[in-house]
């Protein structure tokens, strides 16, 4: 009998074989691939697995600012040589809270433009006092990177979607922050997981979602879950879960967002990433 990951493998040689690529035409999104779909594959074999990346049809990528144990000039001759390019890198917090410099050095060194900060340290639960914080902090952040021409987004994992009297802290970061220089990385997954619609998300903030990291739920899996945390087999390839993608990216685009980037943490996402883009691919938005 077949298994689950021999026909996802079968699949997805078929789809590398018959050239699927992530070009940018009309009616069509610049796709790139945030590198920590890969992240195990990264640590046993970064060059080989960023060859790999570029067969699947990537050109762009997100990426971690530890590169992988590698220095931003290293991990970018390690991009040139396989024909990848990085325009969004993730900074943590802490790395933040000690200034800029660092981010836009690197940013310099890549020929990107977008800072992502993807989680804001918290206890047991996500407070108010958590989130105005993180609001001074981001505005501070994106007021000295736009200095530079660049531009600073916040991704939000769930755990924001907690009930506050704006109705969210979500909403009270979004409502808080300068929307010239803040603006927001919607992960598809993260906004289902906690019960929100990504599409009503989209309209009640329009303009401020300028990167989305496109990402599926498995139908069936548990709602509501606002920790910020899920299982990873919960991620399943883009078309197979339960966003609607048709309301939900002919939404995005119209409203310019930027960059797009595959994300996929199942432990299948060598397999799923090329179904993911042949799906996106196939489709107008």
């Amino acid at each position: 009998m077949t298994t689950r990951r021999e026909f996802l493998a079968g699949v997805s040689a078929a789809l590398i074989a018959s050239g699927a690529v992530a070009r940018g035409e009309a009616g069509k999104l610049n796709i790139g691939l945030e590198l920590y779909s890969f992240r195990e594959e990264m640590k046993r074999d970064t060059p080989g697995t960023l060859a790999k990346a570029r067969a699947m049809g990537f050109d762009r990528v997100e990426t971690g600012s530890d590169y992988y144990g590698r220095t931003a000039g290293e991990f970018k001759r390690l991009l040139d040589a396989s024909g990848l390019r990085a325009t969004s890198l993730h900074f943590q917090y802490d790395d933040l809270k000690k200034g800029t410099d660092k981010a836009r050095r690197d940013l310099e060194v890549f020929g990107a433009h977008w800072v992502v900060m993807p989680w804001i340290p918290h206890g047991d639960r996500f407070e108010r006092a958590d989130a105005e914080r993180a609001i001074g902090d981001f505005n501070a952040w994106g007021a000295a990177l736009a200095k530079d021409g660049n531009k600073f987004a916040y991704h939000a994992h769930g755990y924001e979607f907690a009930a506050a009297p704006d109705p969210t802290l979500f909403d009270l970061l979004a409502r808080s922050t300068d929307p010239a220089t803040v603006k927001f990385q919607m992960d598809t997954f993260w906004i289902v997981v906690p019960g929100q619609d990504c599409a009503a998300l989209l309209e009640r903030y329009p303009g401020r979602f300028r990167l989305m990291h496109l990402k599926d739920l498995r139908k069936g899996a548990p709602i509501g879950n606002k920790q910020g945390h899920a299982d990873d087999k919960d991620s399943v390839p883009v078309g197979d879960g339960i966003i609607p993608w048709d309301k939900v990216l002919g939404l995005a685009h119209r409203q310019g967002c930027e960059e797009y980037f595959i994300e996929d943490e199942s432990p299948d996402a060598m397999m799923q990433v090329p179904i993911s883009l042949k799906y996106l691919n196939s489709r107008s938005w």
